[in-house]
């Protein structure tokens, strides 16, 4: 048996770390808004947006949170990303805005996915910060990745994806929740 297994074997178990463990997959069909507010007990969280395709033309979408089931929609988010398209790789960010911008901007009729991860929502002693990365094909591939926070701490209880910049599009799309194990 090698070290490592008798290690786990001596403390009562073989530990699963980092596995993801399901929370919530929702399937959307033209709905403006996606709210997740069970988060359960973890301290990362990942989501997979899967087929999102937007009824209306050039929409980016974004994530604000709940804290204490409020939603947070002043100027309390920070974030940059990087694109990557056939004719270059233009950087975006802001230092006070009302979300933060997870999706890249889509034509009409063109599918879309990615993935995001969440750090420290349930942990009121620090800031709630996020990681993407999400990618389309219409004409051409753009692919994006960044990050963004929210420069207040507090305990996040939930998030809603929506339209960035108080835009209301309708979208559809599959997007699953996970807990990333830690113990």
């Amino acid at each position: 048996m090698p070290i490592g297994q008798a290690k786990f074997g001596l403390l009562g178990g073989v530990a699963d770390l980092g596995k993801l463990e399901l929370i919530e997959t929702q399937t959307v069909s033209t709905v403006s808004t996606v709210d997740f507010t069970d988060l359960g007990s973890y301290n990362v969280h990942f989501l997979t947006g899967n087929n999102i395709e937007s009824a209306s033309n050039n929409v980016r979408y974004g994530i604000r949170f709940y804290e204490s089931g409020v939603l947070e929609t002043a100027s309390v988010y920070q974030w940059a990303y990087q694109q990557i398209t056939q004719s270059g790789a233009p950087e975006f960010k802001a230092t006070s805005h009302s979300s933060i911008p997870i999706q890249i901007e889509q034509p009409t009729g063109f599918n879309a996915g990615g993935y995001t991860y969440f750090y420290n929502l349930i942990d009121s002693s620090k800031y709630s910060f996020i990681s993407n990365q999400h990618n389309r094909i219409s004409n051409s591939m753009i692919a994006e990745f960044g990050s963004g926070v929210m420069t207040q701490a507090s305990e996040v209880t939930g998030f809603q994806i929506s339209g960035y910049d108080s835009s209301t599009p309708n979208f559809s799309a599959t997007f699953s929740l996970y807990g990333i194990a830690e113990s």
